[in-house]
């Protein structure tokens, strides 16, 4: 097929248009406008073009030689910015956000920072954290993987159309048409189904770069009446620049609502095609634009760090119009800088014709720069995670709220653990898989503590608030085997609302069931939930408490622990004063426990309140006997709940001694 390779301008205006406008809606509007989805179409518009007109010319397509022309262009940019993340994150970010960073900056370095983001948004633990500073490189992480996989469907349509022995832009158009169709419909089912994890999917987004490859392929035969193309360019940039401010994207995006962007950029290509003396390429094509389109890969890099920055610096939710303003120029300013000075040197002296290690030499000094640096980083925060107050009478924690324990020998001690690190003091079950995600209804059970010789088994069992105990039962020592069955967002309780998740109500149908099967001592779980919604025992709860009874199962049953308003460990690195990072005590837990209104509670359940080894008499601190509380707002960190190991240890002694 012929292949005309042409310089088109109004291409290098839409970029600038869309770059402007994804800054614009972050800086001001915190929504999704569409631009990035135009950056998609574009791309798969212009990489169709340049592997084709390869194939043309040569009969073939070299692997490496389109990898690294694309990586030449794309990562002397990429690198400084992450770099100057990195630094400036150090310096201005609080401690606690220096590992998800160093993962984030590593994912986007490896292309792969929308995976990372889509596991991070629905997890249930992650989901409320603040925005990353290198965030926005998830659609250049989907363009990486793109990039590749590309090559492999033109490779494969080629090897089709040759042994089949017929013509390549037939099965290459019934390739992208499958891809289009295919990835559509799985857009629009997983934006239904899970819309966080569909904005990140690459699957979700293909039908983008499919249809820029297909208007590749049949433009140049396309001649479209000078009326029609005017007001297709026309149409395309109005719907381009109000998608955005018309309909809520945001909760909506990809799905079938990212037909708007995409449709619009079409109308802009179609039109660019067949130009007129009136046309939108005209606009797209003056000198300002194309300038600021050379600049869009730059403004796009920039931006965004620069408002995460913003925001920490000036401790604000939202720019101003000056502060915006300044951020957009800055951008630019920092763009052209970055093109000028780092990536115009070095695609100079990397060879386009002749790729070499040493010609590349630029690219890894600037990587190995990174790495180096983020390595060491990760390094200096992990060797505090390793260590442990366990047994340490400077770190007593929920003890120092006991009645025998002597306040006249307590002195404040920095808190452990480290801010840095504070966020991944969790419970053993996450790390290890054994935390069941939202979505998912299996029961799974895993085993920890002596799982060969035990006397007793003590199964855990709920959500993510009954998974934080697991640390002290753990700490119970030889005589048990800890089991825990716990799911992500689900409480222990067959209660069916509209509120109640499904995946939620079939795992609670199933789970005791399944721990029958183990033959546990006793169950912990919790006994009623700590939100002011709820002043009574949920019945679901009492429902799954009579269903253990039928079976001989004694219940421990604990009540809630307490929700703070603020994330500790985010308040704590940015408030000298751990006092400011508490809540009221009253504000957060009543004063009357919801099982204590019960008349008839569940004779196989023994209820204990813990309350009062983490709040005091009016006020619930962050720090407890010098150890972090919580990791977040809910959620106890693993060296805070392992200090309750003797007093949980003496309720379960009683209960199964009885």
């Amino acid at each position: 097929m012929e292949i005309k390779r042409q310089y088109r301008p109004e291409i290098e205006g839409l970029r600038a248009i869309a770059a402007l406008l994804v800054a614009v809606y972050h800086i001001w509007m915190m929504r999704v406008s569409g631009g990035v989805d135009v950056f998609f179409v574009v791309s798969g518009f212009l990489i169709t073009t340049s592997l084709l007109s390869r194939y043309a010319r040569d009969g073939y397509i070299k692997f490496w030689s389109f990898i690294l022309g694309l990586l030449r262009r794309l990562l002397p940019s990429a690198l400084t910015v992450m770099t100057f993340v990195a630094v400036a994150s150090f310096f201005i970010l609080p401690d606690a956000r220096f590992l998800s960073i160093i993962k984030e900056i590593t994912a986007s370095l490896l292309y792969f920072e929308n995976w990372q983001l889509a596991i991070t948004g629905t997890d249930y633990l992650d989901q409320n954290n603040p925005q990353s500073p290198v965030q926005h490189f998830w659609a250049m992480s989907i363009q990486g993987q793109f990039y590749v996989t590309w090559f492999v469907i033109v490779t494969i349509a080629i090897f089709i159309s040759k042994k089949m022995h017929t013509s390549f832009r037939k099965v290459f158009t019934a390739v992208l048409l499958t891809l289009f169709t295919v990835s559509l419909f799985y857009s629009i089912y997983m934006t239904s189904a899970n819309q966080p994890w569909a904005y990140f999917d690459t699957g979700a987004r293909v039908f983008e770069f499919a249809a820029g490859g297909l208007v590749m392929i049949y433009i140049f035969n396309l001649n479209i009446n000078k009326y029609l193309s005017f007001v297709f360019g026309w149409t395309g940039l109005a719907i381009l620049l109000f998608t955005g401010l018309i309909l809520d994207v945001q909760a909506t995006f990809p799905g079938y609502i990212a037909l708007l962007p995409v449709s619009a950029a079409i109308l802009i290509l179609l039109a660019g095609q067949n130009p007129t003396r009136f046309g939108v390429e005209k606009l797209l094509s003056t000198s300002p634009l194309k300038f600021l389109g050379s600049l869009s890969y730059g403004i796009y890099l920039w931006h965004w760090p620069l408002l995460i920055f913003y925001y920490e610096l000036f401790d604000v939710e939202k720019a101003t119009l000056s502060h915006g303003i300044l951020i957009i120029l800055l951008s630019l300013a920092l763009s052209y800088i970055t093109t000028t000075l780092v990536e115009k040197p070095i695609i100079k002296v990397i060879n386009k014709h002749n790729f070499s290690l040493k010609s590349f030499s630029p690219i890894i000094a600037l990587a190995l720069i990174l790495v180096i640096g983020l390595s060491s980083w990760y390094f200096s925060i992990n060797s505090q995670s390793s260590q442990t107050v366990s047994g340490n009478a400077d770190y007593p924690g929920a003890m120092v709220n006991s009645p025998e324990y002597d306040e006249s020998s307590f002195e404040e001690k920095e808190p452990f653990p480290a801010l840095a690190n504070a966020k991944k003091d969790k419970a053993v079950a996450y790390s290890d898989g054994c935390q069941v995600s939202p979505g998912d209804a299996d029961v799974k059970v895993c085993e920890y503590g002596n799982t060969d010789t035990y006397n007793h088994t003590i199964a855990l069992v709920g959500g993510s608030k009954s998974t934080h105990w697991l640390p002290s039962l753990q700490e119970l020592g030889e005589d048990y085997r800890i089991l825990n069955v716990t799911k992500s967002g689900c409480r222990f309780s067959l209660e069916n609302s509209d509120s109640t998740p499904s995946d939620c109500y079939e795992w609670n149908t199933k789970v005791v069931d399944k721990l029958v099967e183990y033959e546990p001592d006793l169950v912990v779980t919790l006994a009623d939930i700590a939100r002011s919604q709820y002043k009574e025992v949920p019945e679901g709860f009492i429902e799954q408490f009579e269903k253990l009874n039928s079976h001989d199962i004694p219940v421990l049953a604990i009540r809630d622990t307490p929700y703070f308003s603020e994330d500790v460990v985010e308040c704590l690195s940015q408030d000298e004063n751990s006092d400011g990072c508490g809540i009221e005590k009253n504000k957060t837990i009543a004063d009357n426990p919801a099982w204590e209104k019960l008349s008839e509670p569940p004779e196989n359940v023994v209820y204990t309140d813990y309350t009062n080894y983490i709040c005091h008499e009016t006020y619930c601190p962050a720090v407890v006997g010098n150890i972090v509380a919580y990791f977040d707002k809910s959620h106890m960190t693993a060296s805070f709940n392992k200090t309750f190991t003797p007093i949980i240890r003496e309720d379960i002694e009683k209960i199964l001694l009885e």
